[in-house]
């Protein structure tokens, strides 16, 4: 049991000086991680792992042979997006996963772009709708992926 005359150096304080040089020192690397901007080879390689998903969606044969192909495809497209990400944060070299400052433009992309469809649903017959969908979704990421590259901050 430890009391509070215990002389072991690790439950020593710090002095005003050492504790405003943690301070910085952790405001500089807050500082540097959220500089950190996605390549552009992300961006791209991103758009084109996502338009084509939608037309070749619409390509599937009748079930339950389209369904098996779907289900495979879905296996075959999570691993090769799990795989992009993991380059582009060994490449970017940081350990965390995305910030809501990465995240954000995907909600901003696709929050409007479902909005509008549903809002279309109800108006016109939009059931070939969704299959130009994630085409539209991969230009708006190439867009903002050129946007956030050329805005500034450090590139990985």
């Amino acid at each position: 049991m430890e009391t509070s005359q215990s002389s072991d150096a690790a439950h020593q304080p710090l002095t005003t000086a050492e504790a405003e040089a943690a301070l910085r020192g952790a405001e500089q690397a807050r500082a540097s991680i959220n500089d950190i901007r996605t390549p552009l080879w992300y961006s791209l390689a991103l758009a084109a792992w996502i338009a084509p998903v939608g037309p070749l969606i619409s390509l599937l044969p009748d079930p339950p042979l389209g369904m098996a192909f779907l289900l495979v495809g879905m296996v075959v497209w999570g691993a090769g997006f799990g795989g992009l990400l993991r380059l582009a944060m060994s490449q970017m070299r940081v350990l965390a996963w995305l910030t809501p400052r990465q995240m954000l433009p995907m909600a901003v992309i696709m929050l409007p772009l479902l909005g509008a469809y549903v809002a279309l649903l109800r108006v016109f017959d939009l059931s070939w709708g969704t299959y130009p969908l994630t085409v539209v979704v991969g230009v708006g990421i190439i867009v903002f992926g050129i946007y956030d590259r050329f805005r500034g901050g450090a590139v990985a």
